[in-house]
């Protein structure tokens, strides 16, 4: 490694945090600290990064607006020279990037350009594509359009969910970071433009827990796709038993033995403890949900009764 470099981390989640002690492990200073309010599903939060900052004898940023006063000129003072970022909230203008000789580097688990945006595994699961990707990019104007540092690829399957890929994530991105902070350092770090061509991108925009309500009438692929896209760290994939909201996290396909009629919704009976549940098209085995209202196992209630139906 050549000189250490002076690191600004901004943004949030667990992943940027470890980031910034792997880079610090490397051997460059963690200068400057910002952060903002985190979200139900990150598991480190704006004291976990103040922490940080004491930690290291960095300044320390709490707030979104990094192009006024007081930040600006606290930017101009700690003179880093990168800076690496996850989950900042909002586009950081040319105003606040020109502070860092080398720009600022995103990590975003999109495979560039495809999969700019928002909740981005998630959709991906959702459209069954063959892996997740995980690039990152020197942030531009232009959301997710800078060019990218690094890439890495999570292969998906029927088996792989959300979950899954978190945790990848959280092993990935450290990684990911510290090897290009020392690819900064050495000067043989190499950047590839993303394509021109709108054509070959793929705008994601926000998800709600709403959005993982279970419609039973969808063949039992597109449910599993639907509970694996929505199961921990977010809300589960919600349904209900009359006016008695639940959460499910995981479930198999199932195959039904025997010819049968029911309406998708159905409970059909169950294997070792697991409500089998119809769809429109092959049931499905609930492996694991829960009540909203106080996350209690619903097997029992959903078992209680073959004439119970979910909605």
């Amino acid at each position: 490694m050549s000189a250490p470099l002076r690191v600004a981390v901004l943004g949030r989640t667990e992943m940027l945090l470890a980031a910034a002690k792997e880079i610090s492990t490397n051997g460059h200073t963690i200068a400057l600290v910002a952060t903002s309010a985190g979200s139900d599903n990150y598991l480190a939060g704006p004291s976990d990064f103040e922490q940080l900052a004491q930690d290291h004898n960095a300044a320390f940023i709490r707030g979104t607006k990094l192009d006024s006063e007081p930040a600006t000129s606290l930017l101009r003072e700690i003179k880093c020279d990168v800076a690496i970022s996850i989950n900042w909230p909002g586009l950081l203008p040319a105003s606040v990037r020109e502070n860092f000789r080398f720009g600022i580097f995103n990590a975003h688990p999109g495979d560039l350009p495809r999969y700019k945006g928002n909740a981005c595994p998630n959709w991906a699961i959702l459209n069954d594509e063959p892996h997740i990707g995980l690039c990152i990019h020197q942030m531009v104007d232009e959301l997710d359009a800078g060019p990218v540092a690094a890439r890495s690829k999570l292969p998906l399957s029927d088996s792989v969910d959300v979950e899954m890929v978190y945790g990848w994530l959280r092993e990935e991105v450290p990684a990911l970071f510290g090897a290009l902070i020392n690819q900064l350092s050495d000067g043989t770090l190499s950047l590839t433009p993303q394509p021109t061509d709108v054509n070959l991108s793929l705008r994601c925009f926000p998800r709600r827990p709403e959005d993982s309500r279970i419609d039973w009438n969808m063949p039992s692929v597109s449910v599993m796709r639907l509970i694996r896209a929505s199961t921990r760290p977010f809300s589960g994939a919600t349904c209900f038993l009359d006016n008695t909201r639940i959460q499910i996290w995981r479930a198999q396909p199932y195959t039904w033995p025997t010819p049968y009629l029911a309406m998708p919704g159905q409970v059909l009976g169950r294997i070792e403890g697991d409500p089998i549940i119809e769809t429109g098209e092959n049931p499905i085995r609930i492996l694991e949900a829960t009540l909203f209202e106080n996350q209690e196992s619903a097997i029992p209630l959903i078992l209680s009764s073959l004439r119970n139906r979910l909605t």
